[in-house]
């Protein structure tokens, strides 16, 4: 059986809104809660990582 990454965050696990995948600079990804920066009404925030896939493993991890 192969090990395959999902290409979409889950869903935060504090409040249940969708989560996206955040760019800084070339290699910083991370994955937070839609509602972490728009409304700043949840803390949920993915550790920081070298590429796309591996800030969406992150996130899912803990979710």
């Amino acid at each position: 059986m192969s090990d395959i990454t999902p290409v979409t965050p889950k869903p935060c696990y504090k409040c249940g809104a969708p989560a996206e995948v955040v760019k800084a600079g070339s290699r910083r990804f991370w994955v937070q809660c839609s509602r972490y920066a728009g409304q700043g009404t949840c803390s949920a925030i993915g550790s920081q990582a070298d590429n796309r896939k591996e800030a969406i493993a992150n996130w899912n991890k803990i979710c």
